[in-house]
């Protein structure tokens, strides 16, 4: 089995080190052939410093260092997350955040699934055997409606799609325009991938919210992002339709 683990760092100098000895562990545990890819998306803090020396020890850490650009403004993530794909070299790719929130136990859940027959797997806090664990409530709220827009508008079959975290066979990047540069990334990816006609899977995972440093997340703007992606998705998708008929 061959999987490429990417994982994004911004501002994450007490995060970086253990997420990466998890993610490790994990690996080592399961025999795999793999290569983890950490991004440095631009960090202002000591995360790159403990990336490369980290590297200098490990064969398997080949960090990504994203360059500031002054024409990118705000959060960034979904270009960390593909630039990171994009040089990723095995076959399955599986996304999990570098702020330690996601469960490393379902790793091999997400794998297991792909490997039975699903595209692209999501780890689902909210279907049954799931849980938020400490998010709190409005966060919650917000990301399970963002999901219950995503099945009411475009039928997507699972329960959660506004976390990143999930696996997927890389070749499915090839056939998606994917345009969002930051949070967006994560309904745009799954959205798209259901309308193009890629097998949708979920297994239950549990989150955990942060410990360490300062998260990036601003709810009310990305409520408003996620409305705005919907929106033209929708509107995509039915001159599409329309297109078929004529």
């Amino acid at each position: 089995m061959k999987i490429s683990f990417i994982i994004p760092f911004h501002n994450e100098e007490k995060n970086c080190q253990p997420m990466l000895k998890k993610v490790l562990e994990f690996a080592q545990k399961q025999k795999f052939s793999y290569e983890i890819i950490p991004v440095d998306d631009r960090s202002t803090d000591k995360t790159k410093i403990i990336l490369r020396d980290f590297a200098s020890h490990n064969k398997h850490i080949k960090p990504l260092y994203r360059k500031d650009d002054k024409e990118e403004k705000g959060n960034t993530m979904g270009k960390a997350l593909l630039e990171g794909t994009m040089k990723a070299e095995n076959p399955i790719i599986i996304w999990t955040m570098g702020d330690l929130a996601d469960d490393t136990k379902t790793y091999l859940d997400i794998i297991e699934k792909i490997n039975s027959g699903f595209d692209i797997v999501f780890g689902s806090r909210y279907m049954p055997g799931g849980s938020r664990g400490n998010l709190d409530l409005l966060k919650a709220f917000l990301s399970s409606w963002g999901t219950r827009m995503a099945q009411f508008f475009f039928g997507v079959p699972v329960h959660d799609i506004t976390n990143a975290f999930r696996g997927f066979r890389k070749e499915i990047i090839t056939h998606l325009e994917l345009k969002s540069t930051g949070f967006s990334i994560s309904p745009e990816f799954a959205i798209k991938a259901h309308l193009a006609g890629f097998k949708l899977g979920e297994v239950p995972t549990v989150y955990i919210n942060r410990v360490e440093g300062v998260s990036s997340f601003k709810l009310f703007k990305m409520t408003k992002n996620y409305l705005k992606l919907y929106l033209d998705l929708f509107w995509q998708f039915n001159i599409l339709q329309k297109s078929a008929y004529q």
